[in-house]
């Protein structure tokens, strides 16, 4: 199972999925994906927010709005890149995900 870093985006960012990029609301862009290996993802994680326009949604939907995900390739470490993310300007502040593991089975 890979671990994700989870990320909180800055007030006033967000990220385009289909151009890959992150932009504020003063006009200000960011491609994240010259610091990270071919194949990452970067994802919301409510992806139906995402798409919600932000005058609609109330101010906790709009908070949720700001919590993503980069999905690294199998085999990458998350921890290697965790710093950069952290660096980026559109990020508040980021960390590793949950390790993700199946229990372990009962001794007999």
């Amino acid at each position: 199972m890979r671990t994700p870093i989870d990320f909180t985006l800055k007030t006033g960012w967000s990220f385009d999925t289909k151009r890959r990029l992150f932009t504020s609301e003063s006009g200000e862009t960011f491609s994240p994906f010259s610091d990270l290996p071919k194949g990452t993802r970067i994802v919301y994680k409510v992806p139906q927010l995402a798409r919600a326009s932000r005058t609609k949604l109330s101010a906790a939907e709009r908070d949720l709005q700001r919590y993503m995900q980069v999905i690294l390739p199998s085999g990458e470490k998350a921890s290697k890149y965790r710093p950069a993310v952290d660096a980026w300007p559109a990020v508040e502040a980021a960390q590793m995900g949950p390790a993700v593991s199946l229990p372990k089975s009962p001794k007999p």
